[in-house]
């Protein structure tokens, strides 16, 4: 026997009722069992032990690296210092070439074969040997004073691009570069071209607060060789551990 259209629609009626019941409302997120969150632990919103936390919203910012180089004064002064060491290693390396052209100037006064002649050959020899040696010496000192010296100032740079991204409530700071590519310079547009980052909102760049606070810090040890407590806490220190350390607290 068939079932009549009445029939029918008491049937839907009913199961819509059922539905109605049981399924959550629209936008409404359904209600977990208290038993079930007991169990599990996340009653009142408390995580189970070793369960992954949320991920942190990501907000990204900016610092133009080239320009904190360029405008860091202590920057400015290491250049100075090492300009400096190597016009001192340079004037060494000039004495012992300018003692080993009048020894050949000598040499070439002398009559060949003669023992003042050997003399005189056997000293340039030592010299070009000593010249050698002393130029190879210079150029891995500085070579490694350089990379000591960078090296340290990134991290100073790091430490405090992390201490403002965190003032500012930023989780994420990347490198950009806010000059234009020239078209002179070939370099420069390729350079631009592969560039990861196209764009970044000017709001969210840190690079002239990092500049800021890396200049007063610079000034104020260079003005004073104890630094203070209040300015410890107010901004990190600079160089090193302890101003990622420092950073980090804060």
């Amino acid at each position: 026997m068939g079932v009549s259209p009445r029939k029918l629609l008491a049937i839907g009626l009913s199961l819509a009722g059922v539905v109605y019941l049981v399924a959550p409302s629209r936008g409404q997120a359904p209600k977990a069992d208290r038993n079930v969150q007991a169990a599990t632990g996340t009653a009142n919103g408390n995580r189970p032990p070793g369960a992954p936390a949320a991920p942190a919203p990501t907000v990204l910012g900016s610092i133009d690296l080239d320009y904190v180089f360029k405008n860091y004064d202590k920057v400015k002064a290491a250049t100075k210092e090492l300009g400096t060491q190597f016009q001192i290693r340079k004037g060494e390396l000039m004495k012992i070439d300018n003692e080993a052209r009048q020894e050949v100037e000598m040499l070439q006064k002398l009559q060949p074969g003669t023992e003042d002649y050997r003399k005189r050959e056997n000293k340039v020899t030592e010299l070009k040997a000593k010249m050698e040696a002393s130029r190879e010496q210079a150029e891995r000192e500085m070579t490694l004073r350089q990379a000591e010296t960078m090296a340290t100032l990134y991290k100073e740079i790091q430490a405090y691009a992390q201490w403002v991204a965190k003032q500012r409530r930023i989780t994420h700071v990347l490198t950009v570069s806010t000059t234009p590519p020239s078209g002179s310079d070939p370099n420069s547009v390729l350079a631009a071209v592969n560039r990861p980052l196209i764009y970044a909102d000017p709001a969210n760049d840190i690079t002239k607060d990092v500049v800021y606070w890396l200049n007063k810090k610079y000034h104020e040890l260079a003005s004073s060789s104890a630094e203070t407590k209040p300015a410890a806490a107010r901004h990190p220190q600079a160089g090193g551990a302890a101003g990622a350390a420092t950073a980090g607290d804060q």
